[in-house]
């Protein structure tokens, strides 16, 4: 951090600066969706080391870590969505609501048609499912760890006495693990695809 006491002119602030090293890059990449699933994820895990490492602050930076895991999650699932519908030729995108149960059983139908019905066992979908269910009951349109109070006044977070920040961290973890691994896996029949076509059209 810069000096406290530097005086700070009425400058634009998103803007670069001479310490180039924390001069983020924007608008560069083709996939920038990816980019704030991992920058969300890795803003949470980052914390929950501090956390784990200090044994300090969990009561308030238990907001931040949750809402951040349950952002990267409904991104993760969004990317998978628009991913697996062009492998798949169907129409659209991914949906622009929140909900995060809904995007699971979208993105994990699709997951199912991709593998043509080779999901072997132990099935890869149960723990992701497991998470995305836990998140869902006490989060279920990301406005649970944002706002103390809901749209009526109540405490979203009602009944709740104890998050374990190591075990949340270790659960998505897991997920992001299987998540990971159909993205990936999405993008390289993607990019076979795309190869077969250009070499088919003769472009």
């Amino acid at each position: 951090m810069s000096d406290e006491n530097e005086i700070l002119g009425l400058e634009p602030i998103f803007t670069s600066d001479v310490d180039w090293q924390c001069n983020a890059c924007l608008n560069w990449s083709n996939d920038v969706l990816e980019l704030y699933v991992i920058g969300y994820k890795e803003a949470a895990d980052k914390l929950v080391e501090y956390i784990i490492e200090t044994a300090q602050h969990q009561d308030s930076l238990v907001f931040p870590v949750c809402f951040l895991y349950r952002q990267y999650i409904e991104l993760r699932l969004k990317g998978l969505i628009k991913s697996g519908r062009r492998l798949l030729d169907e129409p659209g995108t991914f949906p622009q609501h929140h909900k995060i149960l809904y995007l699971w059983e979208t993105a994990a139908t699709i997951m199912r048609k991709v593998s043509d019905g080779n999901i072997e066992p132990p099935d890869f979908l149960t723990l992701p499912s497991h998470v995305v269910n836990e998140f869902s009951k006490i989060d279920p349109d990301a406005s649970a760890f944002r706002y103390p109070n809901d749209k009526h006044g109540a405490n979203p977070l009602e009944g709740l006495s104890h998050i374990n920040l190591r075990r949340v961290a270790q659960y998505v973890s897991a997920f992001a693990k299987a998540m990971d691994a159909a993205s990936t896996g999405i993008a390289v029949y993607l990019d076979q695809k795309n190869e077969f076509i250009r070499e088919y059209s003769g472009y």
